[in-house]
């Protein structure tokens, strides 16, 4: 397809320049290039080969990793394809952006990245999914973002579609003048994607799929939103509850600080350092301070849950050790005999332009997510769970500036859940939350969120949303949107 392509777009009178993963960054023939794609240095070297002895202008980006092997094979075992896809075109991307961006000032710009979950972006109920390529779509759509004069577009194909048709529908797609920037190619036609609101009916609900026997997991640690998701399941149905998180178990609080509030404490700080000779490091006192209540509302979320009658786990750990994480699940197969559920929320971010991303931080934010994940569909046993909920985000489903590989991670999630919903005879859903009006949003961030007319999820209005989504009968879809401000997040895509 990779030369069909080349050789149609040849034909229109566009100078074409092949480029194949190699060890280093070289010139094989007159159209033919090698790089280490892995290096951002490598890239680098490859830009100036191409444009630093000519100064050819680079007026077009296709990216054909994302359909090409060993990132086309169907599934995806490990979280390493997933990463090596996403990390190499986000070096093509951030070497090429500026390039890119001058051409576009004389109609060029275009960058097409493809993808092969099914020509219809996991959501066709069936055929095969290359899903190592799925974060490739975050990746892009952030791209896009950020760099609002280019024309970019993710364009998914059926790889079982014959390559000359397919050729010719992407070549046709470069001319093709609408907005749209999410395409699905397949023998049947063009595909778009949108999102449709729905409110579940009563008739749709049915009865919590937990009891007092249930055993649930929540990554995410006693804090924040899993933690108001676990308080509610712990009311409706007080399963035995497994949390892990990556902070340690707090101690208990000493009797000289219990009780302070937040200013108090950080006065009691100052006093610790003065008294104790130390230098007084404003930032350090801050940590600390954000440290200790921290550890506060863990032990008492952990109270809270506990008061309810339900019986509690709370394991350190971090989900990126597969080995640790893994463990942790067969050991509660082997005592409890069952996992009814799991919430997978754990995450970070790392917010970072494009630009400005290091490949180390990209690897961070990206893997949390993704390894973990691939984790759960390995050692779950699907014919006995009930449900399995990734926490997405928006930033999976429109982009985010910033937020490249956080965006990246989150749509690997979701074309995830496309697929185990296929294929496992319990719920799978990605939820792509907005914005919750919680602890973790700055009062910098609720600015910008209302200036743009952005409106936060009230905590108690997300979590209801949860439990209606696990009580859902019949028909349900593997991806949903959950956000106060659906259409202006759109629009922000779409710039307008």
């Amino acid at each position: 397809m990779t030369s069909a392509v080349a050789a149609g777009l040849t034909q229109e009178n566009f100078r074409i320049r092949r480029i194949l993963p190699g060890p280093a960054a070289r010139q094989v023939s007159g159209e033919q290039y090698e790089v280490d794609f892995g290096s951002p240095e490598s890239v680098a070297e490859l830009r100036q080969l191409l444009v630093g002895a000519t100064g050819e202008t680079i007026g077009a980006v296709i990216n054909f990793l994302g359909v090409s092997e060993p990132f086309a094979a169907a599934g995806c075992a490990s979280g390493d394809a997933a990463l090596q896809v996403t990390r190499w075109s986000f070096n093509v991307v951030k070497a090429f952006a500026d390039d890119l961006v001058a051409a576009s000032r004389a109609g060029g710009g275009w960058v097409l990245n493809l993808t092969g979950l099914d020509g219809q972006f996991g959501l066709s109920k069936g055929g095969r999914m290359a899903l190592a390529s799925a974060g490739l779509l975050g990746l892009f759509k952030t791209f896009r973002q950020e760099y609002p004069s280019l024309s970019v577009k993710n364009v998914d194909l059926d790889l079982s579609s014959p390559n000359p048709l397919l050729a010719g529908r992407l070549i046709e797609e470069l001319a093709e003048p609408d907005k749209a920037y999410e395409i699905g190619l397949n023998s049947a036609g063009r595909w778009t994607l949108r999102l449709t609101r729905t409110t579940p009916h009563a008739s749709q609900l049915g009865a919590l799929p937990l009891d007092g026997d249930s055993v649930v997991m929540i990554t995410g640690g006693a804090y924040g939103i899993t933690c108001d998701v676990a308080q509610r399941l712990a009311q409706l149905a007080r399963p035995r509850l497994v949390l892990v998180g990556r902070s340690p178990l707090p101690e208990e609080e000493p009797d000289e600080t219990r009780g302070l509030n937040a200013q108090q404490l950080r006065l009691h700080l100052i006093a610790e350092r003065k008294a104790s000779g130390q230098p007084l490091v404003p930032a350090q006192i801050e940590q600390n301070l954000k440290r200790m209540l921290k550890d506060r509302q863990i032990l008492e979320n952990l109270r809270l849950l506990e008061a309810t009658g339900t019986t509690v786990e709370y394991h350190s750990l971090d989900v990126r050790d597969a080995e640790a994480f893994g463990g942790l699940i067969d050991d509660l197969y082997r005592r409890f005999g069952r996992l009814d559920g799991v919430i997978h929320g754990a995450g970070v971010i790392e917010d970072k332009l494009i630009r400005d991303k290091t490949p180390q931080s990209y690897a961070n934010v990206f893997s949390t997510k993704v390894d973990s994940a691939l984790v759960l569909t390995r050692k779950l046993r699907p014919e006995s769970l009930k449900f399995l909920v990734f926490f997405s985000s928006v930033s999976g489903r429109f982009g985010n500036n910033g937020q490249c590989d956080y965006s990246a991670a989150n749509e690997f999630l979701n074309k995830l859940a496309d697929d185990l919903d296929r294929k496992w005879p319990g719920r799978v859903v990605a939820v792509n939350w907005g914005a919750w009006d919680a602890g973790m949003v700055s009062d910098e961030l609720r600015k910008i969120y209302a200036s743009r007319n952005i409106h936060l999820i009230p905590v108690p209005d997300g979590v209801r949303f949860l439990e209606q989504e696990l009580r859902l009968t019949g028909h349900r879809e593997p991806e949903v949107v959950v956000a106060c401000s659906v259409p202006q997040l759109a629009k922000m895509v779409a710039g307008e």
